[in-house]
């Protein structure tokens, strides 16, 4: 097996924990480290996809430069032997949200942000809501959760994605569209490969540091943080959640109740 680590960039000195996970990644196998010249996204990100399905490589390994990730993380996400899975980050600024998106009911793409049920998942394990990023041993069965979208700051891909998803792509595997909802490349990504047949999961057991200059955002900030009229999209999509109707939310798939 041969392991890809691509590291997009925007040109910026990443943060000194960011480098040092790079340097201590605990790798099960051979490996290449891949960090991208700084540019444009759509041609810069689609180029590292068609050189790397050139290569014998098996795996991508998206970790962006403002992540930061335990040694065994890379072991962690390929013991659940899935093609598209990524690890837990949430959001650098206030809303600390999960970056974990599922869509609403009807299937009419309209998402909203997985925050009630990632919440309680936490609460049933609160020995990890800690500082920085996080790994859970052994793995709960639950931990893994099946995902419209995430984001692609600590994704692994298999080769077998990336090539199934060129019939729907045409060699664009990542593309920005302002007019979507939100989500950018990364909803775009993953709406691709679940049409290739390849549904993205989250491993919530395996938690990467998302660093807002030398600290991360993390669990600790997200289970902290409970002023939901600052975030759009968490409860009923297309409607602003606000403390004031906050109490009164139905407890739902896809609503928020007051914790």
């Amino acid at each position: 097996m041969h392991i890809t680590q691509w590291v997009p960039t925007s040109g910026k000195s990443p943060a000194w924990p960011v480098i040092t996970s790079w340097l201590t990644t605990d790798w099960p196998c051979e490996h290449t480290w891949l960090r991208s010249i700084p540019g444009d996204i759509e041609w810069i990100w689609n180029e590292v996809v068609r050189n790397f399905l050139k290569s014998d490589s098996d795996y991508l390994w998206s970790t962006h430069e403002d992540v930061q990730y335990l040694p065994g993380t890379l072991k962690h996400l390929l013991s659940w032997n899935k093609p598209l899975v990524s690890s837990l980050v949430f959001m650098r600024h206030t809303p600390t949200a999960p970056m974990v998106w599922h869509e609403y009911e009807g299937g009419n793409g309209v998402y909203a942000m997985r925050v009630k049920d990632t919440r309680e998942w936490f609460y049933k394990h609160p020995e990890y809501i800690v500082h920085g990023p996080s790994l859970m041993y052994p793995k709960p069965e639950d931990a893994l959760q099946e995902v419209s979208f995430t984001s692609t700051a600590c994704t692994l891909i298999h080769r077998s994605v990336l090539e199934a998803m060129m019939e729907f792509c045409e060699d664009k595997w990542f593309l920005l569209d302002h007019k979507q909802q939100g989500g950018g490349e990364d909803r775009r990504f993953h709406e691709l490969a679940a049409m290739a047949g390849f549904p993205g999961y989250v491993d919530r057991s395996c938690v990467v540091g998302h660093m807002v200059g030398d600290v991360s955002a993390d669990a600790f900030d997200f289970i902290g943080w409970d002023s939901i009229s600052d975030i759009y999209n968490t409860g009923e999509p297309g409607r602003n959640i606000n403390q004031d109707d906050f109490n009164s939310l139905e407890d739902d798939e896809g609503h928020l109740e007051d914790n």
